[in-house]
């Protein structure tokens, strides 16, 4: 990772707001009192009461599936890379005495060194014995518990059986696989996930400090051309629109939002809503749908219009095309012909794409422990929405982790600094990310007392969000050089 910023120091992320706090108050914008007002809506929707998230006991909530991994992790003597997370753990000997003593957490540990070795013994290619270890590891999970550590244990042994098999040769017709749609179930519970992203902290932080960049970025233009590429649910667009409705300096001639979608994705009812609130408010909008691959994209088909300002907004897109180089480099050269003022990107701040499983198997049991850390912190355990969401979210990290290298059409997770230097080659500069939005981070992740595991940091110009120390996703702004 690239140092932190001198105005971001890594021991106290949030400090610097201080100075940010006052420079905000003496020169408010108005599209960040906007946010602000929006924020106290959200605010609300957050307040309704949560069901009690049962534990087996203290320790249990103490010890979580990241420290748990750890300990496991010390103990086997498993890290084969510099660089471990296993340096950042304090009093793990201490630690691993009193989680020896509680026993569903020393269970827990048992199928933890269990799988470890499992992964260990695959890398060394001696698969019997590795299938030996995840029989063990599967044999003994039970939903009784569900810890989120059991959860991440189940994801990894699952997935590592299957590849056992491939290298074995075997197809196990006793097994029974399970399809799931996952888009299908996206459409069927798309209200509960939209509620769930109000309790989830990646999404909303992401969309309030991407929208406010944005929005200061296109302070003194009057038609504005908003291109959103990637699946989302849309509620940010509201953010835009308010923030638009009510700025005071200049006036809005034309909000445009094109989405770039296929044709499974349905946003048609979403732009009507939209429409509405957009009369309501007596803010002129235009809303329209482009079913179109990313790496398609073509300028004549976005309808653009003399003194339109853009702005591109790819969400997990850059992933998404990772399997395939060359349409990464057709998606950024199409961005590029639409001459746009800036370009907020979000992705997966992860590295799966290591040509050695156990590196790759390393990264993804991390992150995908912080990842199920935060959904036991932000979400109830019976919710129906929860093994959609790691499925949406994780999947692709965890089969990246264990599936074979030659296995054609899995996604690549890549951190800023491998985008920064692909960016460099298409003439795209970084650039800041407004004192506004980065102070508007800050105010959100204070308001809940279940983000407070949350941590905001800085690479370089490009902030990251995670969870407990764990940087998991990342956020930054490009221009294209003329």
């Amino acid at each position: 990772m690239a140092p932190y910023s001198s105005e971001f120091p890594q021991n106290d992320p949030l400090s610097y707001q201080v100075k940010a706090k006052k420079q905000v108050h003496e020169n408010v914008q108005p599209p960040f009192e906007i946010l602000n007002k929006y924020r106290s809506q959200m605010k609300r929707l957050r307040s309704g009461k949560f069901h009690e998230i049962e534990k087996s006991d203290e320790l249990s909530s103490v010890f979580s599936a990241l420290s748990i991994i750890r300990m496991a992790k010390l103990k086997s003597n498993y890290s084969h890379h510099k660089g471990d997370f296993l340096s950042t753990l304090p009093n793990s000997s201490h630690q691993f005495d009193s989680a020896l003593a509680h026993k569903h957490t020393a269970e827990h540990l048992k199928r933890s060194l269990c799988l470890l070795d499992a992964a260990d013994k695959f890398f060394n290619r001696k698969y019997d014995q590795a299938e030996k270890s995840i029989n063990a590891v599967l044999s003994e999970y039970s939903h009784a518990d569900d810890h989120p550590v059991d959860r991440v244990i189940a994801c990894f042994a699952r997935d590592l059986r299957e590849r056992i098999d491939i290298e074995n040769g075997k197809i196990d017709l006793e097994r029974e696989l399970v399809h799931v749609d996952v888009e299908q179930e996206l459409v069927d519970l798309k209200s509960a996930i939209h509620e769930n992203e109000q309790k989830l902290p990646f999404s909303q932080i992401t969309h309030f400090t991407a929208i406010q960049t944005i929005l200061d970025s296109l302070a003194s233009a009057e038609k504005i051309h908003f291109i959103d590429i990637g699946k989302k649910l849309g509620s940010h667009w509201i953010i835009i629109m308010h923030a638009l409705a009510n700025r005071k300096n200049i006036r809005i001639e034309q909000l445009k939002i094109t989405v770039v979608c296929t044709l499974k994705d349905d946003v048609e009812e979403t732009g009507d809503l939209l429409s509405s609130f957009a009369e309501s408010m007596n803010l002129p909008f235009v809303f329209k749908i482009l079913h179109s691959e990313m790496n398609e994209l073509k300028k004549d088909e976005f309808e653009l219009e003399n003194g339109e300002t853009v702005a591109v907004f790819l969400e997990f897109c850059l992933t998404s095309l990772s399997f395939c180089p060359k349409n990464i480099e057709a998606l950024i050269q199409g961005i590029k012909n639409l001459n746009p003022r800036v370009m907020v990107v979000s992705e997966v701040e992860a590295n799966t794409s290591g040509s050695a499983f156990i590196d790759r198997f390393d990264e993804a049991i991390i992150i995908c422990s912080a990842m199920f850390d935060c959904l036991e912190d932000c979400l109830e355990r019976d919710n129906k929405c929860r093994v959609i969401i790691e499925k949406i979210y994780f999947q692709e990290i965890i089969k990246n982790g264990v599936l074979s290298e030659v296995e054609e059409g899995f996604k690549r997770c890549r951190k800023i600094d491998f985008w920064r230097e692909y960016f460099a080659r298409f003439g795209i500069v970084e650039t800041e990310l407004s004192q506004a939005s980065m102070y508007q981070a800050s105010l959100l992740i204070r308001e809940s007392c279940r983000w407070k595991l949350c941590s905001l940091s800085m690479n370089g110009k490009c902030m990251l969000l995670g969870w407990n120390g764990i940087p998991l996703r990342s956020l930054s702004a490009w221009k294209f050089s003329e």
